[in-house]
């Protein structure tokens, strides 16, 4: 009898062994590079000119604001009205205003010295002026354009104010901190863009920044340059504020930098 049960147990173990040998499970890796899978992908990326295709697009902008997701080129397409209805909604002015209270409450706890000249930078495009009624012309984002005619947008001096923004920009002269901006822009638009800034209730400011027109330096490299000089002049950097990652990088970012939400593209 006990011979038996053995023997029960043998061939119990032997089934069971072989079946979990015939259940495969695929690994990640394996899920991702099937070929059905990489065969369909690469067909419709090659239609949409994307670099990966996001199913979720609110992850794909969490990604984009935590720096997880760097590099692209251009939205996804099919993010596009959620893009869209981001900009365009309260969503976008509650998110940057969040940023800009806690900047401001930060601001304002500080203990200031008199022996230095304290000051905020703040950057330009997507954080005092808004360029979404540009890329609204491309698919908000989802589309290359030519760089020529986003410079033409640029020249009108149009872009409209980001009201959130400027609430900040206001508060924190009135604490004692001074305002300087500093743009990737180059230097060949700053007359427009002085009036463009003046027009939409920027009225002033200790130095605007230009990038060298022409210079092909990254952008993290410029502003940071740029922040020691300012340091090394007896300048305190209270805080920094911008859209891109590349605003608050590197040396001299500032005792507290702050990012704004911008899912409509990316710079380094």
């Amino acid at each position: 009898m006990k011979i038996l049960s053995l023997s029960l147990l043998f061939l119990l173990a032997a089934t069971v062994s072989q079946a979990q040998r015939r259940l495969h499970v695929p690994k990640l890796i394996e899920l991702l590079t099937s070929t059905n899978i990489i065969e369909n992908e690469a067909e419709l990326l090659e239609k949409q000119q994307l670099a990966i295709n996001y199913h979720n697009c609110r992850s794909w902008h969490l990604g984009v604001e935590t720096s997880n997701i760097i590099n692209f080129q251009t939205v996804p397409a099919n993010c596009k009205d959620y893009v869209e209805d981001y900009l365009t909604s309260e969503q976008y002015r509650a998110d940057s205003k969040t940023v800009c209270k806690e900047a401001y409450f930060y601001a304002k706890g500080l203990a200031l010295k008199n022996d230095t000249v304290n000051v905020w930078i703040f950057d330009l495009d997507e954080t005092l002026l808004s360029n979404v009624p540009f890329y609204a012309q491309y698919g908000y984002g989802t589309e290359k354009q030519d760089p020529n005619a986003f410079n033409k947008w640029l020249e009108t001096g149009e872009s409209p104010v980001l009201p959130e923004s400027l609430h900040l920009y206001q508060n924190i002269q009135e604490l004692g901190i001074e305002p300087i901006l500093l743009t990737e822009r180059y230097q060949e638009l700053e007359e427009v863009t002085l009036k463009n800034l003046e027009a939409a209730g920027f009225t002033y400011w200790r130095q605007v920044l230009f990038k060298p027109t022409g210079s092909n330096t990254k952008i993290s490299n410029f502003k940071s340059k740029e922040r020691k000089k300012l340091v090394r002049s007896g300048h305190t950097i209270i805080g920094n504020i911008g859209d891109q990652w590349a605003d608050l990088a590197k040396d001299s970012p500032g005792r507290r930098t702050f990012k704004l939400p911008n899912p409509l593209y990316y710079k380094n």
